[in-house]
């Protein structure tokens, strides 16, 4: 795991508490922690926010990234590599979220122009959860249509091509820009499952995996 190399961890206040929906193990491991999970109105939590961490979730890797809201932009952290969607590194993103002590979390929402899901979503959508549980944090969705391209051209193709895993940490950089731009962030609470499992894209059609 790549260390940060710039900047120090800040405080923020501690989010209100709200009831955690996760699973039995990741509910014992939120409670363990001591910590209490937050709900608030997307511009409270924004204006509350000096620093979050923002997550590209993927089946075999995810990219982080870290910001801070004064600053209103986010920064490559690092890339963690995944067994499989089951396997996912939590001690690494817990050793993470305990170092830099972000108020909030973000996870790029994988969805169409016209706000239909790809069938992945069911999948980030277990993982926000999750990730809600564990961090005793709240956790955001925001769209991530184009974080992938801004990401490449962020880049630039030589550094793609030494280092694939470096697209995903900017993607997540890109994802928590525009965190810092939504007046409203939309909690994964908010996201039901009938959403992921109804409103779905045709992904044969669109070409996307």
């Amino acid at each position: 795991m790549t260390e940060p190399t710039s900047g120090s961890p800040r405080s923020a206040p501690a989010p209100s508490p709200n009831e955690p929906n996760g699973q039995a193990n990741d509910q014992a491991n939120g409670q363990a922690t001591g910590q209490a999970t937050g709900h608030a109105t997307g511009q409270a939590t924004r204006q509350a926010t000096y620093q979050a961490l923002a997550f590209d979730y993927g089946e075999w890797r995810i990219g982080i990234a870290i910001g801070d809201r004064r600053l209103g932009t986010g920064r490559p952290l690092t890339t963690l590599h995944n067994r499989n969607a089951d396997q996912i590194d939590w001690a690494a993103i817990e050793a993470l979220t305990a170092e830099w002590q972000p108020a909030a979390l973000v996870v790029g929402w994988p969805i169409d122009d016209a706000g239909r899901c790809y069938p992945q979503a069911a999948a980030v959508r277990r993982f926000a959860n999750r990730l809600r549980v564990r961090s005793g944090r709240p956790v955001y969705v925001v769209d991530e249509r184009l974080s992938s391209e801004q990401a490449a051209e962020r880049l630039g193709r030589q550094t793609i091509a030494r280092d694939p895993a470096q697209l995903d940490a900017m993607a997540a950089a890109v994802i928590l820009d525009g965190f810092f731009a939504e007046d409203s962030p939309r909690p994964i609470e908010d996201v039901t499952k009938a959403e992921v499992t109804t409103n779905l894209v045709d992904a044969a059609a669109t070409g996307r995996d």
